[in-house]
């Protein structure tokens, strides 16, 4: 469909009070309900919107019988306000008829909506590309064309709710995005109190809390950005239970460490080109190369420098710094480098013997690589350092001489490797060289590892630092993106996220270590590499230090100091001073107050794999025992280190915190967490003799929850039913099993397992106490409507009902035979509605409805609303069930219920086909099936019944067959066969076969079936 002549050309916005706009001019749209009629064409510009679903949603979900003649009066009176020029017969341009509904012919730039997603769009990937400025702009040019709340005309109709809440989470997201682009331009001043408003409006959102602590940091306030981290940890922790996300756990850390990184400049506009293919493009260190890169230009300029590139072993420090060397010898430079032996004892000065021999070889050193004081560092060197204060302050000016002289011409690039081994000699000698660098042409730039704990190589450091233009890189691992491409181009194929998300954990990002865990297959244990590498490192740390950093490794995160105490049994003073050798060899940090952790996730690994097993099981029953002491720890945590401990007899502990830590994931939603932790209960006492009836609880638990996250027809859900109905008969003589058998039983009979239900509720319907027998007898009952004998069904139904009558409220709203007690009433209506006597059905659904008040039961008054509108489809009553469906979605919608939500949504399809909108046909499969999509089994042929029922209403005949046909091959599986008679009438119908009526007749009459049996009598011949 083209788009309306320039002179229509419209303007219309829905992001606030409905507007029209023609040339500039403000148009005027009648009446509230034209409003109302607009704005949902609005919602789908451009696409077909058919009558039947604008009168829905108009009407909301009630249209009156006039709908049809009342909206196209509105469209007749929206035509005539958005083309006012146009001539009598002709045609509509802009709101146009087509199929039985209508269509807004205008383009995207025309509709506010559409441009806001567009601009969003370009501001996403713009900022994607690295263009932070581009990326401000188009998000603020998307959120300046909102003005006020989205699509408020139609804000009360339940056809727009989804519409609205999409919006306003676009809304959001364009905000945050425009503030983080902002932030990331350099613009966070600018922005600060927005972000600070924002936040407050929506405190759980993460990304936006970070990007307010880097913009307090980089605006000097460092304490405030640490006090938005501590309200949003006290938020999740104490609301939902949960930790902060990685990035926030990232953020703060690097505020705690004043991590120069949070000064970096903001994302440019364009990504760098690509290096050249015969140089390996340098991974996540782009930045850095070009600080590195500014730094030589500064130097060679006339400007000497130094700098430093620190961070941990295998990080990437030579790496980088060999590429900013190549780039540097490209330019003609002259590059020398020193590397510090790691073990060994050096001889004084290694580092600069080095170096003047390299130097020497360059051109220009002329005179000065002669000099005489040279000769301490030459090839016969004395093996002591000279004692004598002016021979050593000679040798200092003559390495000084030297480096100025060979910087002269071309510049000088000086690299001295690995400065945290260097012997203390070379360290005084850089110190001296330090002050001297500034009228050089040379830069001279070290790498070392974590040296806090070495006063020589701070004071060397420091004195570097002090030199101007000095420039310091503290390397952190790969991010994912890098990462994913280092995994693509050591194993040649593209990585699953999952797969560089797992390295990422593993490795922190090291370049080193990750290269090294995916040579030697990714998984599984480390490479001899990796852990000898940091094993090194912690079996140089005192005995104290090292018992504090085993404890951290067996609770594989961060600790509380306290609890690092009490497991080890010492006062929490010696425990902190015990770790500070840890502290200054960067083992580990400070993870929040009072918190440490280690500062890479390998040396926990390594230091847990180099435990002896029993020593590990120790520690673990220790940690477990003191958080339960103290407090704080998640129960799935205590859990887990007493199953570590189980060999040593904790095993009765084990299971007690599984059993609450399922509980804990049951209350936070956490389905799939609480069936792991019902998994590992269910294991434990399987092996043991005595505990059916504690593994039959736990294996009721598990299928309710099984029903939630995989389905209830689920394979697993079919396992752990089998083995609960094996455990009924292991548990001793006097439990009470009716709870675990009722439960059973209705699991059963929703997954069309009709003769298991039947077997389970028979010992239940001959209980002594009647509420069990009243459960018992609604089973029964249930059961046997699904399989077609009716009568026995309203027998067992009625005794049900009898059994109820008069007992206490208070009892049946906390017993198990709550639900019967209603759905008594509710399946009894529908059996007697099947065996011809409506006005019984209808009384039995009043007195359901009126328990349930009694009760005060939402779901009880839900339920019997949909039984209701269930009896209307077995009765092919589509403006009676629609009108009891909508009553129960909205008590669905009330009370949080969505399983009625989405079974409303197939009854108003279903009557939306049958009332002769043929359009609506796969809107109802759809419904179908979303309401069966968790694998509820029963009542499927009798939805399928009604469904093929539709289909023949509007004369889709193959339509109605092959549905009549999937519902009879249903019926054969389960044995369901109560819509068996009108599955028959159907096909039969559909498909021209008076055998097939013959046969549906003779079932109807053999059930009982006395409603279907008078619908195949209306269509059959005479005999």
């Amino acid at each position: 469909m083209t788009a309306p002549p320039s002179a229509l050309r419209l303007r219309l916005g829905v992001l606030g009070r409905l507007e029209v706009r023609r040339g500039g001019e403000q148009v005027t749209i009648g009446s509230g309900r034209q409003r109302a009629l607009l704005t949902l064409l609005l919602i789908r510009p451009g696409r077909f919107a058919s009558a039947g679903w604008l009168a829905e949603a108009l009407w909301d979900g009630a249209p009156p019988p006039s709908a049809e003649t009342t909206l196209r009066t509105h469209v007749a009176g929206l035509r005539r306000a958005l083309e006012p020029g146009r001539a009598a017969g002709a045609e509509p341009q802009v709101l146009v008829s087509r199929d039985g509904g209508y269509q807004l012919a205008i383009g995207p730039d025309d509709v506010d909506l559409t441009r806001f997603e567009a601009l969003s769009g370009r501001a996403a990937a713009a900022y994607a590309t690295g263009d932070a400025d581009a990326a401000e702009r188009d998000w603020a040019a998307a959120l300046g064309l909102w003005r006020g709340e989205p699509l408020p005309d139609v804000a009360g109709l339940a056809a727009a709710q989804p519409e609205v809440a999409r919006l306003l989470g676009l809304r959001v997201q364009a905000a945050e995005g425009r503030l983080t682009a902002a932030v990331e331009a350099g613009g966070h001043q600018r922005v600060l109190a927005e972000l600070q408003s924002f936040v407050a409006a929506h405190p759980l959102r993460e990304d936006a809390r970070a990007q307010l602590m880097l913009a307090l940091y980089r605006s000097g306030r460092q304490a405030e950005a640490l006090e938005v981290f501590t309200q949003g940890h006290r938020l999740l922790s104490g609301e939902y239970g949960l930790d902060p996300g990685e990035r926030l756990r990232a953020v703060h850390l690097a505020v705690l460490a004043q991590d120069p990184s949070l000064d970096a400049a903001a994302r440019g506009t364009a990504r760098p080109a690509a290096p050249r293919a015969a140089v390996p493009p340098l991974l996540g260190r782009v930045a850095e190369l070009e600080v590195l890169a500014a730094a030589a230009a500064g130097a060679i300029g006339g400007a000497g420098r130094g700098a430093l590139v620190a961070g941990e072993a295998g990080v990437g420090k030579t790496t980088l710094v060999t590429r900013a060397a190549a780039a540097a010898a490209q330019g003609g430079v002259p590059v020398v480098w020193a590397r510090c032996p790691a073990v060994g004892q050096a001889p004084p000065f290694w580092v600069w013997i080095q170096v003047v021999r390299e130097l020497a070889a360059v051109p220009g050193a002329g005179e000065a690589a002669a000099a005489g004081a040279l000769a301490a560092l030459g090839a016969h060197a004395p093996a002591e350092a000279p004692a004598d204060p002016a021979a050593r302050f000679r040798l200092y000016e003559a390495v000084a001489r030297l480096i100025d002289a060979a910087a002269r011409t071309s510049g000088l690039f000086v690299v001295l490797d690995d400065l945290h081994a260097a012997d203390p000699d070379s360290l005084l000698l850089l110190r001296y060289l330090a002050g001297a660098l500034a009228p050089t042409r040379a830069l001279l730039v070290a790498t070392s590892r974590p040296y806090e704990h070495d006063p020589g190589l701070v004071a060397a450091v420091a004195e570097l630092a002090r030199t101007p233009g000095f420039a310091r890189l503290d390397l952190s691992g790969l991010d994912q993106a890098a990462l994913a491409v280092l995994m693509r181009q050591e194993t040649g194929v593209e990585p699953d996220p999952d797969a560089v998300g797992a390295l990422l954990a593993r490795t922190a990002g090291n370049p080193f270590f990750a290269v090294e865990v995916l040579r030697h297959g990714g998984t599984g244990e480390l490479p001899p590499t990796v852990r000898d590498t940091l094993r090194l490192r912690l079996d140089a740390l005192p005995g104290p230090a090292r018992g504090c950093l085993d404890v951290l490794g067996v609770a594989g995160q961060d600790l509380a100091v306290p609890v690092v105490a009490e497991v080890l049994g010492v006062p929490a003073a010696e425990a902190a001073d015990a770790l500070l050798p840890a502290y200054a060899q960067r083992l580990v940090a400070e993870t929040g107050p009072g918190r440490i952790g280690f500062t890479h996730p390998l040396f926990a690994e390594v230091g847990y794999a180099v435990l002896a097993p029993p020593r590990r099981a120790v520690l673990h029953a220790r940690l477990a025992a003191a958080q339960e002491r103290l407090g704080g720890a998640a129960s799935a945590e205590i859990a887990y280190h007493y199953g570590h401990a189980a060999s040593l007899g904790y095993a009765d502990e084990h299971l007690r915190w599984l059993l609450r830590a399922a509980d804990d994931a049951t209350r936070r939603l956490a389905y799939v967490d609480a069936l792991a932790h019902l998994d590992l209960a269910a294991a434990r006492l399987a092996g043991q003799n005595g505990t059916a009836g504690e593994e039959l609880a736990v294996q009721l638990r598990r299928a309710a929850l099984l029903q939630v996250t995989v389905g209830i027809g689920s394979d697993a859900v079919d396992r752990v039913c089998a083995r609960a109905r094996e455990l009924l008969g292991r548990v001793p003589p006097g439990a009470d099993l009716s709870s675990a058998r009722w439960m059973l039983g209705e699991l059963a009979a929703n997954r069309a397992e009709y003769a298991i239900c039947l077997e389970l509720a028979a010992p239940l319907a001959a209980d002594d106490l009647p509420l069990t027998r009243a459960a018992g007898a609604y089973l029964l009952g249930a059961a046997y409507y699904f399989l077609g004998r009716l009568a026995e069904s309203e027998q067992h139904l009625t005794t049900s009902a009898e059994l109820l009558t008069g007992m206490d409220p208070q009892v049946l709203g906390r017993e198990v035979a709550r639900r019967p007690a209603l759905a008594a009433y509710n399946f009894r209506a529908l059996v007697r509605s099947l065996r011809g006597d409506r006005a019984a059905a209808e009384a039995d659904l009043v007195a359901a409805a009126a328990l349930a008040e009694r009760l005060d039961d939402p779901y009880g008054r839900a339920n019997a609303r949909l039984y209701a509108a269930w009896l209307e489809w077995q009765e092919l009553e589509p403006v009676r069930g629609h009108a009891a469906a909508r009553r129960f979605r909205e008590l669905g919608v009330a009370y949080g219920m969505p399983h009625f939500v989405t079974t409303a949504e197939l009854f108003a399809a279903w009557a939306a086909v049958y009332a002769g909108d043929l359009a609506q046909r796969e809107r109802m499969r759809t419904a179908y099936e979303g309401l069966y999509r968790l694998g509820l089994r029963a009542t499927r042929t009798v939805s399928l019944g009604a469904m093929a029922n539709a289909h023949l209403a509007v004369g889709d005949r193959a339509g109605a067959a092959r549905l009549a046909q999937e519902g009879l091959d249903l019926a054969d599986q389960t044995g369901e066969r109560v819509f068996l008679a009108e599955l028959l009438r159907v096909r039969a119908l559909a498909t021209g076969d008076p055998a097939g009526l013959s046969a549906a007749a003779a079932v109807a009459a053999e059930q009982g079936a006395w409603l279907l049996a008078g619908r195949v009598a209306a269509v059959s011949p005479p005999a």
